[in-house]
């Protein structure tokens, strides 16, 4: 994973953490908001490794 992703997702993690016990409700749309943003980077990283395991499958095996 591009470390870089690594720690943004991490701070918002962070950051939805501290605002879920700040609000006391996972519920609060600022919550919401921040765990859509994660998802988004959690995705982005998935496709990315899928593409990655897929470059390296076709290389083994000669094709381009």
């Amino acid at each position: 994973m591009d470390n870089h992703l690594h720690v943004q997702m991490e701070a918002i993690r962070g950051q939805m953490i501290a605002t879920a016990l700040r609000k006391q409700t996972f519920l609060h749309r600022e919550v919401l908001v921040l765990s859509q943003m994660l998802d988004a980077l959690i995705v982005q990283v998935q496709s990315e490794q899928r593409a990655n395991r897929v470059k390296k499958r076709n290389g083994r095996r000669g094709v381009r």
